[in-house]
């Protein structure tokens, strides 16, 4: 549950914040107009998100690098666009656009480009993220336990509260931009984020660059030596992706705080009583709306470093139990198992490589699951017990402890073993053959 409030969040909201203070920017300065564009991009956003998902999860056509090294291509060239038509076109659209007068007029050639390059923004920003939040519900690594287990439902209620989360969050913003009504602060904000967002995309683009990907012989050779900086600018951009999502949320708190200043008092001129009454409860809704969206981006923020921090905590394994060795066989007193806790288990080889079991007692007739601390999925990672659950350390799927000890899945890799005379006994060429697992 929490890995998917904390991942969905991080993919989202980015995106979401951006194409919400488009449709704003475009609604501000072209009238309804131009929320048509915004609006046409979203659409053909989500169709291609829709296609792409399906073509990823259900095909081998798709290579993901090559798509996402052009979407960031196109990231970059359309923010250069936008910034050329909204800032440095003629003075009629510079002023169309920074003080939202005559929207009545007709949006003109200037509007018309900026509100096309708006609509491929938001087109491009929900493809590249879309395709993997949409198939996020049908990828829950359960178990083998399906739709209608705990686990699916846990993490598809993460999954829920970060989508509603960033769409409180964009709602609130949208309110706060069109309550501030200044074009120019939101044309500004915009233009930053946008610029902050094509360095990402620089950043992540020239990785693919600077690991020699063989479809990319178009472009110069790459080397070190020639091009010092493309390295580091790589490493750091994937390695701090929440640096750019905090940022743009920094970026977008300018227009609710802004919106809170000018609504602590009443400014205005009035004439009686009931002006001034109207002219507070004005001021009290707008705060209201700065207040929320200060909340949301909050609320974003404590998912994205608290909660990340705490989904991703070291988990330390158990420590291993005693057993007895008799020539070429373990013995583990039945006794020492029975209480329906895990119990880990652990033999050194000549090799020194430390190769560990599970066993713990299934619920009912007395039967037992018994597999190596590793799985197929997520390597030796191991288990750990949370509450009455057995869980795998590494993707956190809880494991349906009747299936521990059969193969598939993140299930335990299964350990051969027998019952005799109140003990539990292992074969040590069975544990010897697993060590290729913990090497």
């Amino acid at each position: 549950m929490l890995n998917y409030i904390v991942t969905v969040t991080e993919d989202v909201v980015m995106a979401a914040v951006m194409i919400c203070l488009m449709w704003a920017l475009c609604r501000l300065a072209f009238g309804h107009k131009g929320v048509r564009f915004v609006a046409g991009g979203l659409i053909l956003g989500f169709v291609a998100s829709g296609v792409m998902a399906y073509m990823k999860n259900k095909t081998n056509k798709i290579a993901t690098n090559q798509w996402n090294f052009y979407i960031f291509l196109a990231t970059i060239g359309l923010t250069l666009l936008f910034l050329i038509f909204s800032v440095i076109f003629g003075r009629k659209h510079r002023k169309l656009m920074y003080y939202g007068t005559d929207t009545d007029a007709g949006i003109g050639f200037g509007g018309f480009a900026v509100g096309i390059i708006s609509a491929l923004l938001t087109a491009v920003l929900v493809f590249y993220e879309g395709p993997d939040v949409l198939a996020y519900p049908f990828l829950f690594e359960t178990a083998g336990n399906g739709v209608l287990s705990a686990e699916w439902a846990l993490r598809l209620a993460g999954y829920l509260l970060a989508l509603l989360l960033v769409w409180v969050y964009v709602r609130f913003l949208y309110r706060c931009v069109m309550s501030l009504d200044s074009t120019h602060a939101v044309l500004w904000a915009i233009n930053a984020m946008m610029l902050v967002n094509a360095v990402r995309c620089l950043g992540l683009g020239v990785s693919k660059w600077t690991a020699r990907s063989r479809w990319l012989k178009w472009m110069p050779a790459y080397s070190r030596g020639k091009y010092p900086w493309a390295f580091p600018l790589a490493k750091f951009t994937t390695n701090n992706t929440l640096v750019f999502v905090l940022a743009i949320l920094a970026l977008s708190l300018v227009i609710p705080v802004i919106l809170f200043i000018r609504h602590t008092k009443v400014r205005q001129a009035y004439d009686n009583p009931a002006q001034l009454r109207k002219l507070k409860s004005i001021n009290r809704r707008n705060r209201r709306w700065a207040v929320g969206a200060l909340v949301c981006a909050a609320l974003a923020v404590f998912n994205l470093t608290v909660v990340n921090a705490y989904n991703n905590r070291p988990i330390e394994l158990s420590q291993p139990e005693e057993y007895e060795v008799r020539g070429d066989e373990i013995y583990i007193d039945l006794n020492q198992v029975n209480d329906g806790h895990l119990h880990r288990f652990e033999y050194t080889t000549d090799n020194k490589i430390g190769v560990r079991w599970i066993v713990v007692k299934k619920p009912g007739a007395g039967a037992y699951g018994v597999g190596l601390d590793a799985c197929d999925v997520c390597g030796n990672a191991g288990y750990y017990e949370r509450g009455e659950q057995v869980v795998c350390k590494r993707c956190d799927v809880v494991m349906n402890i009747n299936t521990i000890g059969f193969k598939g899945g993140c299930n335990p890799i299964p350990l051969a073993f027998t019952v005799n005379g109140g003990q539990m006994i292992f074969q040590l060429s069975d544990i010897l053959a697993g060590e290729k697992e913990f090497k």
